[in-house]
């Protein structure tokens, strides 16, 4: 998997349009390595679900779009049906979005696939990678193998998280992928998600196929303090930089209504 990432994924946005995807080692070794090395007994993949939390602007539609690109493409899974998914449709097409163009930049994966607007199909294997929305009028019938939930803590009710989750009971290893910055709702799914991440984090054995990962300032800590800040920003100086992370917090001491803003979506409070 990190082989895959490095060897034919690229960049397409941003001052690295066009490089290699190298991995850093916070996603090579609490992302990727977890996911797809642990194993089972019969093979298959000891994790199902995986829940990421951290602040904005942490490459997680990037590395989603990575993940969905492995599932349709190379997971040894006849007829993988892929969906990328998010409250509604503009958002649910970021992570396809960037997985198509990584396709599209890459030989070796743009000669074995169909790529459309918003659906790239692998004829050999009759596998596909699809966007759906919380605002799609038919969200049945599907038989997932892989779901990439992109900022989980947007969505407007539980009904897609249900029935996409729900979608996966055929799949022989089946992955469900939840990306989000911190909510605000706590009567939310993604809320139930991160106490239930957080439960999981301090006792693994309570859902053994569950990865929890979440980045955040502890709220003990001092939130101006720029030496806190990389406790929800794991890629900070590289996809976030700290001189912005610096204006954002002046805004936020100037203006007490952007506070809780600046330390939601850049702190994950």
């Amino acid at each position: 998997m990190c082989e895959f990432f490095e060897k034919f994924l690229h960049h397409v946005k941003g001052e690295w349009a066009g490089d290699a995807f190298v991995l850093g080692d916070w996603e090579r070794d609490r992302i990727i390595r977890p996911l797809f090395g642990w194993k089972r007994p019969d093979g298959t993949r000891k994790y199902r679900k995986f829940y990421g939390e951290m602040g904005r602007k942490q490459g997680k539609s990037t590395i989603g779009a990575g993940h969905g690109l492995y599932l349709l493409f190379s997971d040894n899974e006849p007829g993988s049906e892929v969906f990328s998914l998010a409250a509604d449709r503009d958002q649910a097409s970021v992570i396809f979005d960037i997985a198509r163009q990584m396709a599209e930049m890459e030989p070796e994966l743009k000669s074995r696939c169909e790529i459309y607007r918003r659906s790239i199909v692998v004829p050999k294997t009759q596998s596909s990678y699809h966007v759906l929305s919380a605002d799609a009028p038919s969200k049945h019938g599907k038989n997932s193998h892989g779901i990439l939930f992109d900022e989980l803590h947007a969505q407007p009710d539980r009904e897609l998280y249900d029935v996409m989750k729900s979608s996966m009971g055929a799949r022989r290893q089946p992955l469900m992928i939840m990306f989000t910055t911190a909510g605000y709702d706590r009567t939310s799914v993604c809320w139930e998600e991160h106490e239930y991440a957080e439960r999981v984090a301090e006792d693994p054995a309570l859902d053994p196929s569950y990865l929890p990962l979440i980045y955040a300032v502890d709220e003990k800590d001092d939130w101006t303090d720029p030496e806190t800040w990389a406790k929800a920003n794991p890629n900070l100086g590289i996809s976030v930089k700290l001189s912005y992370l610096e204006e954002e917090c002046r805004r936020a001491k100037d203006s007490p209504a952007y506070q809780n803003t600046f330390r939601r979506l850049y702190l994950s409070q």
